[in-house]
């Protein structure tokens, strides 16, 4: 009988998420049509922004739906299949749209095409080529870039719609191997709309790839398969990288990789023939797979710099599971391969005589980490607190405002004198520097808290991380959350799957700017943006932060009624 009850609950649960999946599926091929509507030129008030956001809305209730009949489904080869079949669907359908409300692909496509002209990227920013004139150049390589830009008319498109044009790029050197790579996959003479495709098809490829690096996750720490469909079917996923493009699927993959070898070295590293005495053979191949989680965590900070917030804590592992010596194999391969991949974005070249100076290859990035603010709420509540109001309007001022004028100003004027700071400058470097604080704090005591004899334990510590990483960061862009994503299903608190859903919220920034760009919101003081930023993102984060400190309370008195289901021993 309780087989036949396993076999029979395991068919309802595959016919359950079949619906879901052709549900889901119409869903997306409707948002792939509507996003034809967003094309680069079209009227921005035009653009179906809200219709997007309401397919959005139900493609993640259909997600919350299927995660819990995983949850609660026994486990089947079937089950998985679907589950994966279903994912690389989903993400098919939306690669043939064009990129909803974001530009930075082009980026790509115009970083990819230079370096396979044999130019690096971080040489000349996108206006120097757009400006430059051919004859009068003096420059071999900046010579080549422009007569692309003047022989194929889709470059020169390309070349067009770069954001922030006047800045060299800011993708690190594993980024810029996979452009390179997409650029000679595709044909010389394509159009734009096929470079596009390919571009994001490579990008898929990466998120396919991690989908089967968390499935090994979780058979590694005894869980349920079944429980990638957090991962699989998650709609953030089929936004940020099938859709819009992003390279995060590339950093996601090599990080969630670098994690994966870390979970096999602990294991490994309890095998029973470990207690015994050592062999020099066993003791090299430990330090040449110490040396592995090295070179790849490093490859992962290459193409994004975000997972160097994981260095200590994968270091504090290792030193618990093997001591602290033996830490510093993974330590010094990590820094050394770390420096040699980013060297080329931070030291330039110097101008020759009779050429013009290139751009500083630092700039782009520098002026990301200096000045870029989006979506935020943790940072943009400390911000708003240290701005001085003078001279500016009751527009640009946030109602949450509750440190004194004085005391705002007294901040800036000292931290202008002492670090020789403009004093615009200053909120932003002292609310970057305590957020900064704040962070390293958290990690510290997450990495303290994670036990190297509990791999499941590890995974959550690398979750819980990356999601604070990103909490605290001045720049919440819906695709950083993407991030934290492989880990998800380590998570104990279920609220953290809300998540993936309110920060779609984010693009109602665009409609309320489209249709607000001059009038105010609702009676409020806010124009459209304004408006987004201080009382949005409230709805947005607010209750979010309630949940998850409930959450956090009610499992200190030993009740766990919003914690994720636990298993033991339960794999596929």
């Amino acid at each position: 009988m309780g087989v036949l009850s396993r076999q029979s609950g395991s068919k309802a649960s595959v016919g359950a998420l079949t619906i879901l999946a052709v549900l889901s599926t119409c869903l997306y091929g409707s948002i792939s049509l509507l996003s034809w509507r967003f094309d680069f030129g079209s009227v921005a008030t035009d653009r179906p922004i809200i219709g997007v956001l309401c397919l959005f809305a139900v493609a993640f209730a259909a997600y919350l739906v299927a995660i819990r009949i995983a949850w609660r489904a026994p486990e089947s080869r079937p089950t998985l299949k679907l589950l994966i079949a279903t994912a690389i669907v989903f993400r098919v359908v939306m690669l043939f749209s064009l990129p909803i409300q974001e530009v930075d692909i082009y980026r790509y496509l115009w970083d990819g095409t230079v370096s396979t002209a044999g130019v690096s990227p971080f040489r000349f920013s996108p206006e120097q080529v757009s400006s430059a004139d051919l004859a009068t150049t003096g420059d071999a390589s900046l010579e080549r870039l422009v007569a692309l830009r003047d022989h194929h008319p889709a470059l020169a498109e390309i070349l067009r719609r770069v954001h922030f044009p006047d800045l060299p790029t800011i993708y690190p050197p594993t980024s810029q191997a996979v452009f390179a790579a997409a650029s000679l996959t595709t044909p010389g003479e394509a159009s734009l709309l096929t470079r596009l495709f390919i571009m994001k098809a490579w990008f898929i490829g990466f998120d396919i790839a991690t989908l089967f690096v968390v499935i090994a996750l979780l058979r590694l720490c005894k869980k349920p398969a079944s429980l990638c469909v957090i991962y699989a079917w998650c709609p953030l996923l089929m936004k940020e990288v099938a859709n819009s493009g992003h390279l995060d699927a590339v950093a996601v993959f090599v990080t969630t990789l670098a994690v994966y070898f870390v979970v096999r070295f602990l294991l490994w590293h309890r095998l029973p023939s470990c207690d015994e005495e050592k062999t020099a053979n066993w003791k090299l191949a430990r330090l040449i797979y110490l040396g592995l989680i090295g070179v790849v965590l490093a490859l992962a900070v290459g193409a994004k710099l975000y997972p160097v917030v994981l260095a200590p804590l994968f270091l504090f592992v290792i030193a618990k599971t093997c001591g602290w010596r033996i830490v510093l194999v993974p330590t010094t391969v990590f820094a050394v391969s770390t420096v040699v991949l980013l060297s080329s974005m931070f030291v330039g070249e110097k101008a020759s005589p009779g050429k013009q100076l290139h751009s500083d290859p630092s700039r782009g990035v520098v002026t990301f980490l200096r000045r870029w603010e989006m979506n935020d709420y943790l940072f943009l509540l400390v911000i708003e607190n240290l701005k001085p109001t003078a001279g500016r309007g009751a527009h640009e001022i946030a109602w949450f405002t509750v440190v004194p004028e004085s005391g705002r100003q007294a901040v800036v004027n000292l931290v202008s004198s002492q670090f020789d700071i403009a004093a615009p400058e200053v909120p932003f470097f002292v609310a970057r520097a305590l957020t900064a604080a704040l962070f390293i704090i958290v990690a510290m005591v997450i990495a303290w808290r994670t036990a190297s004899d509990d791999i499941s334990r590890f995974c959550e510590g690398v979750f819980l991380t990356l999601a604070w990483f990103w909490l605290l960061c001045p720049t919440q862009n819906p695709w950083y959350w993407t991030w934290a994503l492989p880990l998800l299903p380590f998570a104990r608190s279920r609220v953290w799957l809300a998540v993936s859903g309110l920060v779609l919220v984010y693009y109602l920034r665009f409609w309320l700017s489209y249709h607000f760009a001059e009038s105010a919101v609702l009676g409020t003081p806010y124009t459209g943006a304004a408006f987004y930023d201080f009382v949005v993102t409230w709805i947005e984060f607010a209750p979010w932060f309630v949940l998850l400190t409930v959450g956090f309370v009610s499992r200190k008195q030993t009740s766990k009624w919003l914690d994720m289901p636990q298993y033991e021993g339960r794999t596929v």
